[in-house]
């Protein structure tokens, strides 16, 4: 199978049309997650992190370090999903870019529905809709 990109090929030897190729592919996650160095030394740290807090139960000095204040922020910091959310920020805004997907505003008919949650015209005799009052308060007052 032939590369995409030929060497010979005139076409690409033009920086700026490559850039435009490449804006055009599909963003992956592994770009953003995993290749750039500091997403490499996050991801390191936060397992070397998280295996000195798996071994702090055997040492006390460990124990002592993982129980100050910094170590609490450091938990944060380290956290996986943490991680992947910051990472994935850079991501998330490629895609939005690539996709046809686009960020408005609601409307004044989505803001303000006609109809309550469960599609009832009063709202107050609705149970899913918080505006009624009585479906949402307590009944037995000790």
């Amino acid at each position: 199978m032939a590369s995409e990109f030929e060497p010979d090929d005139p076409v690409n030897d033009d920086p700026v049309n490559a850039v435009e190729v490449r804006a055009t592919e599909r963003p992956r996650a592994l770009h953003w997650l995993w290749e750039p160095l500091y997403a490499k030394s996050w991801w390191f740290a936060a397992a070397a992190w998280w295996a000195g807090k798996v071994s702090s139960g055997y040492s006390s000095m460990l124990d002592e370090a993982y129980a100050a204040a910094l170590a609490g922020v450091l938990n944060v910091v380290f956290f996986p999903p943490m991680v992947l959310l910051v990472l994935g920020a850079g991501y998330a805004r490629a895609w939005f870019a690539w996709s046809d997907w686009e960020l408005v505003e609601p409307t004044n008919e989505q803001m303000f529905q006609r109809k309550s949650v469960g599609g009832m015209r009063d709202p107050a005799s609705d149970p899913l809709d918080a505006r009624s009052g009585l479906h949402w308060q307590r009944f037995h007052r000790h």
